[in-house]
């Protein structure tokens, strides 16, 4: 028999899946860049969802009984991934978190790291750009970059 974990359920199956994907879907143009930083992944909490970019930088930490953006000392951090203390083990998930872990954040300008408190939901977001046809003979590189001032 399994091992009870703390979702109070022993089986693998019970547990939230290691990352969610959802797809963003976009209509645009080539060279299309959002004014936005864009955001890459998702990593909740009881509390908090921390926003990374494709760099794992936290940019943004909403409050979720608000749904709203506050000011946070992990902002500007970067994810190292996740941890969980077991009696004979401390176990390591990089380069995110998986639901159960802490998230690991490190602080570079404080040499040191941080974590949250235990990460329930991880989701991974894919941007799905639709490029009209007028546009579809371009190279991918003319699709997916933005345009360069000279």
């Amino acid at each position: 028999m399994g091992e009870e974990n703390q979702f109070g359920d022993d089986t693998a199956a019970s547990l939230p899946p290691f990352v969610e994907v959802e797809l963003v879907y976009q209509t645009g143009r080539a060279g299309m860049v959002s004014s936005n930083r864009w955001l890459a992944l998702e990593v909740w909490t009881r509390n908090r969802i921390y926003c990374c970019d494709w760099g794992g930088k936290c940019v943004q930490v909403v409050d979720r009984a608000t749904e709203k953006a506050v000011a946070h000392d992990l902002l500007g951090a970067v994810l190292a991934g996740g941890q969980s203390m077991h009696d004979d083990a401390l176990e390591i998930s990089y380069p995110i978190p998986r639901p159960g872990n802490e998230a690991v954040f490190e602080r570079t300008e404080r040499k040191g790291f941080v974590t949250t408190s235990t990460v329930t939901r991880v989701v991974l977001k894919l941007r799905v750009l639709t490029v009209p046809h007028d546009q579809g003979q371009q190279t991918w590189d003319e699709v997916t970059s933005s345009r360069k001032a000279e």
